[in-house]
């Protein structure tokens, strides 16, 4: 073969040979598929806390999301439509259009820069402000609302309708508040939607090189993930083996750990390294992120330092790890070694109770080759695998024993003492697919002001229906009394001539009155006994009347 035709060809053979490398290593990912048909998150998990904390959720990575395109998410029991506008800014809605009930990031469309479209009759949202609008000048569309009278009964109201009009105007759809950092883009969640009381972390990561990311569904409590931080223990018996080939008597990790709070008052002496390099390169960091004063209540931060042992004799220092674990979904775990310094973000996304989609992201240095950053991400994966084997069999135990006299249970109780206390207050509903619902709230408290409503009402019908029950049995007491006089009486009133009943009847008319003022008249022989009757007749109806 010609020379110059191999000096042509073999150079084209590792060009192609490196794109396949840098193709397959450049972003490593390692994303575990779905499976909607294992159901391990529908097993009970003892009594844990709520299922959803408030707070910043990783909502993707800013490269997953161009300009115009739409997706929809099952986030933390709702739906949510996000999109990127041709602003360029990332706006997230609740997913169900108002009109009809299409969902919006399934076939949706970006419309208007800001808004988007629904794709079943064309209606526009506007991602700042949830309006529909009819133009780019975000004008809205009046709109009338209806609503069913009984849509569990289907009964109609009193004009024979099943939809009734409520009100006539605006209509607008739930906005999410979404933020864009360092290539990530993240949502904040709120039962009651209160605002942000803490800024996610704009970390200084200029010098880190985004390598890859792997995905893992994982089957527990959403505490029990960012708690394993503070697990030092768990690292001897999970996390020491080096890979499945080499048994640990030959080569295995070694981890001492140190976990504490950002707040705590004394935080930079007790977790003060005692290498200078390593020490220098943790204050900076703390430094960077102990200045968000409003995060540093919802932080806390842990210290590992790995060895290798060999032959369960040599030891040798090779990772110093630092990682700030911010409110309930944020993990920053910065890898220091001689050879490389590398960043893992972990995030959390709860699609459901006790069903998580968690992600973590490498970023090391630049001049990491291509094969070895996959490497690490790989092994950094074998030891969350270890973890998720235990997390989709245990429960959240109420009732927890700790074994105080050793180092490594105090941390565990102070990580649990210190986590509701600082949540409490940002804890979210407790269990159901829509734990976020407002809406849902406001009807539950609008039913039970109706309840209260509707048993005043029905005391107020019983004490009616009472007293006339009172009265009706008063006046059978009277008709039974009157049937009893005349009853004594019968024979003096079948003595009567027809004068003498006309006058009996006039004096049971005027009986009353006449008693009243006083003028009981005088009658002639004749009437004695109409008169004897009468004056009985007076004395029963002021008696009984």
């Amino acid at each position: 073969m010609d020379w110059a035709r191999l000096e042509i060809i073999v150079p084209l053979i590792l060009i192609f040979i490196y794109w396949l490398y840098y193709r397959k290593f450049r972003f490593y990912l390692i994303a575990e598929k779905a499976q909607p048909n294992v159901l391990r998150h529908k097993l009970a998990r003892g009594t844990p806390p709520p299922s959803y904390p408030n707070g910043w959720y990783r909502l993707c990575r800013s490269t997953e999301l161009k300009i115009g395109q739409v997706e929809e998410i099952k986030f933390a029991g709702r739906h949510i439509a996000y999109y990127r506008g041709t602003d360029k800014v990332v706006y997230a809605v609740a997913a169900y259009c108002p009109h009809m009930g299409a969902n919006l990031g399934i076939g949706g469309q970006v419309k208007f820069k800001s808004c988007i479209e629904c794709p079943f009759h064309g209606w526009a949202f506007d991602g700042k402000s949830g309006l529909c609008v009819n133009s780019e000048k975000l004008d809205p569309k009046i709109v009338s609302t209806y609503c069913y009278n009984n849509i569990e009964k289907m009964n109609p109201n009193q004009k024979g309708e099943y939809l009734q009009k409520v009100e006539e105007g605006e209509i607008k759809i739930k906005t999410y508040l979404v933020k864009e950092l360092r290539g990530i883009v993240y949502i904040w969640l709120h039962c009651l939607e209160a605002k942000p009381w803490y800024e996610p972390v704009s970390e200084q990561s200029d010098h880190l090189q985004l390598r890859g990311e792997s995905v893992n569904y994982v089957n527990c409590h959403i505490q029990e993930i960012p708690e394993n931080g503070a697990d030092a223990r768990h690292f001897d018996y999970i996390h020491s083996s080096v890979n499945d080939y080499i048994p640990t008597w030959i080569v295995s990790f070694k981890w001492t750990m140190k976990s504490l709070p950002a707040n705590d008052p004394d935080f930079y002496k007790k977790m003060e390294h005692s290498k200078e390099k390593v020490r220098k390169y943790q204050k900076n960091l703390f430094d960077q992120y102990l200045s968000n004063k409003d995060l540093r209540q919802y932080m806390n931060v842990l210290c590992l330092d790995a060895y290798l042992v060999f032959f369960n004799k040599w030891k040798f220092n090779v990772i110093w790890a630092t990682g700030f674990q911010m409110g309930p979904a944020t993990v920053a775990l910065y890898v220091l070694s001689d050879v490389f310094e590398a960043l893992y973000k972990q995030a959390i996304q709860p699609v459901e109770r006790f069903n998580l989609k968690v992600f973590h992201t490498l970023y090391t240095t630049s001049s990491l080759p291509y094969w070895a950053s996959a490497y690490i991400l790989g092994g950094e994966l074998r030891q969350v695998i270890a973890d998720v084997s235990l997390w989709n069999n245990k429960i959240f135990t109420e009732k927890v024993a700790y074994n105080l006299k050793g180092d490594a249970d105090p941390l565990l109780l102070r990580w649990r003492q210190w986590d509701p206390e600082n949540l409490k207050k940002v804890q979210m509903l407790w269990n159901g697919e829509y734990e976020f619902n407002k809406l849902k709230m406001l009807q539950q408290e609008q039913l039970f002001i109706v309840l209260i409503v509707l048993v005043i009402i029905a005391i107020i019908i019983a004490h009616l229906i009472t007293k006339c029950q009172g009265r009706e049995k008063e006046q059978q007491v009277k008709d039974r009394l009157r049937k009893k006089f005349i009853k004594n009486n019968i024979e003096t009133l079948n003595d009567m001539n027809e004068e003498e009943a006309l006058l009996l009847q006039e004096t049971y008319k005027n009986t009353l009155e006449n008693s009243k003022q006083g003028k009981i008249a005088k009658y002639d022989a004749r009437m004695q006994k109409i008169q004897e009757i009468r004056q009985k007749t007076v004395k029963f109806i002021l008696t009984h009347e």
